[in-house]
């Protein structure tokens, strides 16, 4: 089992999370959407994945940007392995961020806080207490999230690949498929 696990102000919905689905049509891939509260979210998550385990699923996390964030805490929490796309890895940007937003999906309207952000300081987990080595998938392009930042913090630590050009979103899916297909079947 999959769970895709989105970005700040994206969705379950996103065209990573439904490519995914199609992709890995083999596989059950769970790409829910997560609530904007990172304690609340979390809590979704922990209960997809206890629910998976109690059904005797091997499971893997997949997550991008703020999504990938979680999935570091995930994966130490519950020792899994984890895909990470040019993951947020620190957590203290998203200071910049606090006010009103809407989420670009969902278009639901909410606040970013103070107090969200200090749950997210809670969460950050050092890359070498991960019990299984993540994949690192990183555009060099990327324009919100440097990933120069990213691999300094997992080096060594991942299995890293830095794709030329793309951007944020992570233009490089396509090429990037057999990567993951092949890491998700060495940790089934």
């Amino acid at each position: 089992m999959l769970i895709f696990i989105h970005g700040f102000n994206s969705s379950g919905n996103s065209d990573k999370a439904v490519h995914l689905k199609t992709v890995f049509s083999e596989l059950a891939v769970l790409t829910p959407t997560c609530p904007h509260t990172p304690d609340d979210a979390i809590a979704l998550l922990s209960q997809l994945i206890e629910d998976g385990r109690r059904a005797g699923k091997n499971i893997a996390v997949i997550g991008s940007s703020l999504g990938g964030f979680y999935a570091v805490w995930l994966a130490h929490r519950y020792k899994l392995a984890s895909v990470l796309i040019n993951p947020l890895v620190e957590q203290t940007l998203l200071r910049h961020e606090i006010g009103p937003q809407q989420n670009y999906y969902t278009n639901e309207p909410y606040e970013w806080t103070s107090e969200q952000c200090d749950q997210l300081d809670r969460m950050a987990v050092n890359p070498g207490a991960l019990a299984i080595r993540p994949l690192l998938l990183l555009d060099e392009g990327d324009e919100l999230l440097d990933s120069r930042m990213a691999a300094a913090h997992f080096d060594g630590l991942a299995e890293t690949h830095l794709f030329p050009g793309g951007s944020h979103r992570f233009e490089h899916m396509d090429q990037a498929l057999p990567l993951i297909r092949a890491y998700i079947s060495k940790h089934r």
